[in-house]
Formats: structure tokens, sequence, C-alpha cells
């Protein structure tokens, strides 16, 4: 599978996301503003990442579990679900993503992104059944479609793309996305509705 298709497959995603001290809600309410942010930065950690280290190529499932900082975890990878063992308060965002950039524009055109309208193409890359909810350990959690506006990336040498190290383009990803409260310790599962592949949250008190 060449790298352009790779990066726009289904990816059930995990990033940070704010609690509600003493809720029982798996899921709080958040402005689109705080979800287009963590989608955007999920891609652009995952587009400016070398292949080698990389779960959308060769670095396969030993990197499948990105940490963005700030006490996020995203699990993402192209086909199979990850497992990721993260740390109580660990913060979780869930998404079914896909993106389009100006290098899958030009080398080489590849639908659907060969148009410049990035967000077009990012729209139409997200898989087919849309999935608009997930269970997390059984229970349903609905998702929110959210579009990034046009976001820079400067990609390293062995990149996704092939292109030549330090090149600049732009991308623009698009999702149906939600923010989790960080779950209890134990196994959790996180399943887009039997479409896609299924997730394993750890929470193991005592990592560093």
């Amino acid at each position: 599978m060449k790298a352009s298709k790779a990066v726009r497959s289904v990816a059930v995603a995990f990033i940070a996301a704010a609690t509600v001290a003493g809720t029982a809600q798996i899921a709080d309410a958040a402005p689109a503003n705080n979800l287009t942010a963590n989608l955007a930065a999920l891609w652009t950690t995952v587009l400016q990442t070398p292949r080698d280290q990389n779960s959308f190529s060769d670095g396969g499932q030993k990197f499948a579990c990105w940490d963005l900082g700030g006490n996020v975890v995203a699990p993402l990878d192209d086909v199979v679900g990850a497992t990721c063992t993260v740390k109580p308060g660990t913060k979780i965002f869930v998404a079914w993503t896909g993106e389009c950039s100006t290098f899958e524009v030009t080398v080489p055109p590849s639908p659907p992104c060969d148009d410049p309208d990035l967000a077009k193409g990012a729209h139409a890359s997200i898989p087919t059944p849309t999935v608009t909810s997930v269970t997390v350990d059984d229970r349903t959690v609905s998702l929110t479609e959210v579009t990034t506006s046009v976001q820079p990336i400067t990609v390293p040498a062995n990149n996704l793309f092939g292109a030549a190290a330090g090149s600049r383009g732009q991308f623009v990803a698009d999702g149906w996305v939600t923010l989790l409260n960080p779950l209890t310790p134990g196994r959790h599962t996180i399943n887009a509705n039997g479409v896609g592949p299924i997730t394993t949250i750890v929470v193991k008190p005592g990592l560093n």
C-alpha cells in the first residue's frame, strides 16, 4: 500500500480530553474548536513523523500509540487496532478520520486528494460507512464531525510521501470525533460498531 493511501485510511484515534470531576459520564460536551484543534495536532504529528517511527508505514504497531504531550496519548494506526498502556488520568480523544495534503495532490496525484480543494478531499477520504458513534466498554458514545483549517507541515527525511527532507506542504483533516473522560484503571475497549479495528486501552497505575 502506498503511503499516500495509507495515511487516509480508517483510523480510530485517542487523544486527550478535559474531565469533569465527580461525573460518571464517559464523554463531556466540548466546543467544536477544541475538537478541531486536537484533530489538527494529531495529523500534524503523524505526517511529520519518519516512516520508521510511524504506525502508517514501516514502524508498525510498535509506534501506534502517539504521545502528543500534556498527558495525551493517541493510539492510531492504519488497519489493525492498537493496544496502548497508559497511566491513570490520561486523556482520550476518539476519531474516525482521514486527511488530504498537497503532497498527495502533486506527488503523485492520488484520489480523492487529486483536487486542490483539500477540505473536499479530506471529507471524501473518510472511509464508508461513516461512523457517527462508537462503543466504549459497550456504552454508546456519539461523535461529531469536524474539519480542520489548512494546516502547514514540514516533512522529515524518510517521510510518508517520499518527498525531499524539509519539504513544506499543507493538509486538511476531517473526522467524526468526541472527547472522553479519562478511563478507570483496568482494560477498556473502543469499538467503531464493528466497522473498524478495535482499540484496547490498558490504564495501569504506577506508570511514570
